[in-house]
């Protein structure tokens, strides 16, 4: 696939390339393949460069992160509006030779708008990117009932990312009963909804639902609140510790050692992965769907869990019902002031770190009585906590690293 994809894209005719599949296909992976290519060859290009869309498309994120791959960025950048970044991206890159990669696209991208010269035989640039279509492809696989194993494979419709989480479940199946009874499950599942994009969900769900303990399946959860892609650290065990997800009464080391444990068995039921040679891990962009469709009450509470995590927001979203908020993760944006008092009874998490955070006003955290996290770490513009910390009568952990002069009430 990567041969026959590299040799489409390097014919001189071709200045865009797509790549369609639904999630957990394989996209991202054959991009990478083909980034690393021009990485180690460069054929003649000034600059490779890699950029992860997302959902929600926001045209500056995508410029920022250009600027940064190609050394415009700075804060001077910061301070330009979106309508110069386009000019002086344009005047930047139509002069070099470039391949984009745009990664996860969920709508239409104007590369005008962004400031991205179209591709042409004239500059010979590409641009390469994967976005979400119905896809399925034959699949062989193993198991003591060859028959049985082809109707779980089935209805995993051929994806990898399926495949292997719902291989890894039934690996500690032993009998034919329970295997005949995964796939009832699975089945039951698929029939409530259309298409094949919602139906994963729910065949990840089966997982999900095998995993050993609610603090497993809360850890889980909990990791759906950082951005996609990132990378996630030991500060999600400080979160379950506090949060009593995880026992502390028997002394920290022996409540973070069970946080390893726990991240363990996700990594070993492929819903989360390890990156090579660091103590963090990362979470699949559909397996993270899943957990928020989960965390939603399958949908039906699509307020329960806020999570617009490194998105770009300039401003706090707007929230029907605050009080059917449980966790809210608005971490890595561009938020700068936190107003008002939203009536937050049932909120027991909130994580608004690595922002533009200036001022919070005093009101805000009044109605929060449940709140056991708050994560307000590395707001380097944030130089005073409000007044309202103080009453925050359940909170047991507050992060406030990264001030550059903090002063507290």
């Amino acid at each position: 696939m990567l041969d026959k994809a590299w040799k489409h894209l390097m014919k001189d005719g071709v200045g865009i390339m797509g790549m369609y599949g639904m999630g957990g296909v394989g996209k991202t992976t054959l991009l990478m393949q083909i980034n690393n290519k021009f990485s180690e060859e460069r054929c003649g290009f000034d600059f490779v460069i890699w950029v992860v869309v997302s959902k929600e498309l926001h045209v500056e994120k995508i410029q920022d992160e250009i600027a940064q791959k190609v050394g415009l960025d700075g804060e001077k950048w910061e301070k330009k509006k979106k309508s110069q970044k386009t000019i002086d991206l344009y005047n930047f890159l139509k002069k070099k030779r470039f391949v984009l990669f745009l990664d996860d696209i969920w709508e239409k991208v104007d590369l005008t708008e962004i400031g991205v010269p179209f591709p042409a035989p004239e500059n010979r640039c590409k641009v390469v990117f994967t976005t979400r279509k119905r896809w399925t492809k034959n699949i062989r696989t193993r198991s003591r009932d060859p028959q049985l194993a082809k109707d779980i494979a089935r209805k995993c419709g051929g994806l990898p990312l399926a495949l292997n989480v719902i291989g890894e479940t039934m690996s500690c199946k032993k009998t034919v009963e329970e295997w005949r009874h995964a796939i009832n499950v699975l089945t039951s599942y698929a029939t409530e909804f259309s298409g094949m994009e919602d139906k994963i969900l729910p065949l990840l769900k089966y997982s999900y639902d095998n995993l050993k303990g609610e603090d497993v399946k809360s850890c889980l959860l909990y990791c759906a609140l950082f951005p996609e892609d990132y990378l996630i650290s030991k500060e999600i065990i400080d979160y379950l510790i506090c949060e009593d997800i995880i026992n502390g009464s028997d002394g920290i080391e022996r409540a973070e050692n069970k946080g390893y444990e726990i991240i363990g068995d996700l990594v070993r039921a492929s819903l989360l992965m390890e990156e090579d040679g660091r103590e963090v891990v990362r979470m699949h962009d559909v397996v993270r769907e899943m957990a928020l469709w989960i965390a939603s009450e399958l949908g039906r509470e699509k307020e329960a869990f806020i999570v617009h995590a490194g998105v770009g927001l300039n401003e706090i979203p707007k929230v029907k019902n605050w009080n059917s908020v449980r966790r809210m993760s608005l971490m890595k944006n561009k938020i700068r002031n936190l107003a008002g008092s939203p009536e937050c009874l049932e909120l027991t998490a909130f994580l608004m770190q690595r922002g533009e955070l200036v001022n919070i006003s005093s009101e805000f955290f009044k109605s929060m009585p449940k709140l056991q996290v708050l994560d307000l770490s590395f707001n380097e513009h944030l130089t005073k906590v409000p007044d309202g910390v103080s009453d925050l009568v359940s909170l047991q952990y507050l992060n406030l690293s990264d001030y550059r002069y903090p002063s507290s009430p």
